[in-house]
């Protein structure tokens, strides 16, 4: 298929209403809660219980016993002051003191103990957070640029599109027993700091220009990347995908995965293999078709999300004059000073948003952070009023 003639699906109905994640939550932590009862006495098989722990963001240690791991997502790496504060705590009460920030934007706790499991869900619940799905073959946590809404060369602010993918796909039925895990990653221009090329679903913001001259903005998608022992490039999907079509374009995607993935042999289950099996013009052909007719689901997500509506999406904008830093893969740093705090400013600040943010990088080692270093951050959060995204 043309790539250039794919057609679009106009808004024809309203969104479903908004969903209470929250109750959710609290539903699904009361169930895992007795689901732990029951495996602990022998009545769930640990294939089962496997299941469900790793639905709920939960890894067994290999360390002996019941100490678990759990993997808290953050949606774009975006993370509250209290949200810090809880971190801190928990890394005291729950672990060994520290947490670990992943390479897709989790924070992960080591040896927790089984029992303890559900108290750390309804903490990390009342700060607005869940482990749902961060593991397993599942949507896992939807990632974003650490810079949206503050590069100075972003066409969206993929933010809030970041946030309402998330919402729409966690304890969504569409992603609960995938053939494998299903990676989505949103950037805010081609620099492509999301690295669209590794990930299922990649999707990076641009713009066209209408016929009336105008500029549009909106998204191309790319589908089937990955990495590990046979690493694929992502594919493009079609050229332009309208702002209104992007969760769509998305559920049908994960939908296709979902349909002709192969659940026999996990290694070769990704939706990379999917591509290399049927072909990308076919796959190309099933998403579309399905995007067609996805507005006589009951899980269509339908137009603009209300998240994008309430925070809008518009970009941080380019200052006219003055310094506008250089990102991206292959930028020369110069440390052409000896005072330390004059070197990690040249590496680490970025100037040059219109919108007037600075964005400032820091960096922890191994991606450990302890109780205290949690506290500090939330400190400096609040003092700064700043944002803070953790990648």
């Amino acid at each position: 298929m043309d790539m250039t003639t794919i057609p679009a699906n106009p808004a024809i109905a309203p969104a479903p209403f908004p969903r209470d994640l929250y109750e959710e939550q609290m539903r699904d932590i009361a169930r895992f809660e007795i689901a732990i009862d029951q495996f602990l006495n022998g009545d769930i098989s640990d294939d089962v219980f496997r299941v469900m722990r790793l639905n709920n963001g939960i890894y067994g240690q290999r360390q002996g016993g019941t100490n678990q791991m759990i993997r808290i997502k953050l949606p774009a790496g975006s993370i509250t002051p209290e949200q810090f504060d809880v971190m801190a705590d928990l890394s005291v009460e729950y672990s060994r003191g520290w947490g670990h920030i992943t390479t897709r934007q989790n924070i992960q706790f080591h040896f927790v103990e089984l029992r303890n499991i559900p108290a750390v869900l309804r903490r990390i619940a009342d700060v607005g957070l869940t482990s749902r799905e961060a593991c397993g073959d599942t949507v896992r946590n939807v990632m974003a640029c650490h810079l949206a809404g503050a590069c100075p060369y972003e066409k969206i602010d993929v933010t809030p599109w970041a946030e309402a993918t998330f919402r729409h796909f966690v304890r969504n039925p569409l992603g609960q027993r995938l053939p494998r895990k299903f990676k989505v990653n949103f950037s805010g221009c081609s620099t492509d700091c999301g690295q669209a090329m590794f990930n299922d679903v990649g999707v990076v913001a641009t713009t066209r220009t209408r016929e009336d001259g105008s500029i549009e903005p909106g998204f191309r998608i790319y589908i089937a990347g990955g990495l590990g022992a046979t690493p694929h490039p992502a594919l493009a999907l079609e050229d332009f995908t309208s702002r209104e079509d992007l969760l769509p374009t998305i559920e049908a995607t994960l939908r296709v995965f979902e349909q002709t993935g192969n659940r026999d042999n996990k290694l070769r289950a990704r939706l990379k293999w999917v591509v290399d099996q049927l072909g990308i013009e076919e796959v190309r052909r099933r998403v579309i078709k399905i995007r067609h007719t996805l507005p006589a689901s009951s899980t269509w997500p339908g137009g603009i999300p209300p998240e994008v509506i309430a925070a809008g999406d518009a970009a941080a904008g380019r200052i006219a004059e003055g310094e506008v830093s250089q990102i991206g893969q292959g930028v020369r740093v110069e440390l052409n000073s000896s005072d330390p705090f004059r070197r990690w400013e040249n590496a680490s600040v970025i100037r040059g948003a219109a919108n007037g943010t600075v964005s400032a990088l820091a960096y922890a080692a191994l991606g450990d952070i302890t109780a205290d270093q949690f506290r500090g951050l939330a400190a400096i959060q609040r003092h700064f009023q700043s944002d803070v995204r953790l990648t």
